[in-house]
Formats: structure tokens, sequence, C-alpha cells
């Protein structure tokens, strides 16, 4: 496990590798590579903790609720991801506009494979 203050630029971890750092809410979690599992802040539950647990895959964006401490697990092949600290509605609409331009080169690499497989029919 290792602590990194700044997640401005793309931190890559390794295979089972765990990130944990401090965070404001309102910030992104952008995952550019790999799987990812993002367990939020320490939060009472009763009479219990509670921490959060969320996959994140490549292209995906995990906006933080709570402001706290964050760890950041890669999956078994490692992962990159990237910090995006809020900077008002632009900022959060930039982040959102990234987010769809990947998710529409994913679906659109999902759509031109089944494609050719026809083609050769």
């Amino acid at each position: 496990m290792q602590a990194h203050p700044d997640l401005q630029h793309p931190v890559q971890l390794g295979a089972g590798e765990s990130l944990v750092f401090r965070t404001k809410a309102g910030s992104s979690l952008i995952s550019t590579s790999g799987s990812l599992v993002v367990t939020g802040t320490p939060l009472w539950l009763g009479e219990q903790v509670f921490r959060a647990r969320m996959p994140l895959e490549p292209g995906q964006v995990h906006a933080i609720a709570e402001g706290g401490w964050i760890t950041l697990t890669a999956g078994p092949h490692g992962g990159t991801a990237r910090l995006a600290h809020p900077q008002g509605r632009l900022g959060f609409m930039a982040v959102l506009r990234h987010a769809g331009k990947r998710l529409l080169a994913i679906a659109k690499t999902a759509r031109t494979g089944p494609a050719v497989e026809s083609a050769n029919l």
C-alpha cells in the first residue's frame, strides 16, 4: 500500500496494489486503464463503520460524494487512474465530456467488431 497526495497526473498501480489518499467531496476519480476498486471514506451505519466499495472499469468516472480518505485498489492486471478536483461547473462538465468520449469510443469499437465478423460470412 502506498500513500500518494497528488493524483493530478495518472497513477499506475500494479496487480493488487492499493493507494490511500485524502480528497475533497466533489472530486472525480477517472479510470484510464485496468480494473480498479474504489473504497470510500468510513461512515457510521448504525453502530458499525461502513466503507462502500465501487468497481471502476476503464473510461468510468466515480464522483466522490464524501471528502476524506479513499482507497484505490488495482485488479489482477493493475490499473491507471487520475483524480480531477472540483473546479466549479466547468471542471465537472469537462470530466463528463471526457467520460462521454471514452464511452462512445468503447461503443464504436463494440459495434465495429461484430460488423467485421458478419462481413466474413
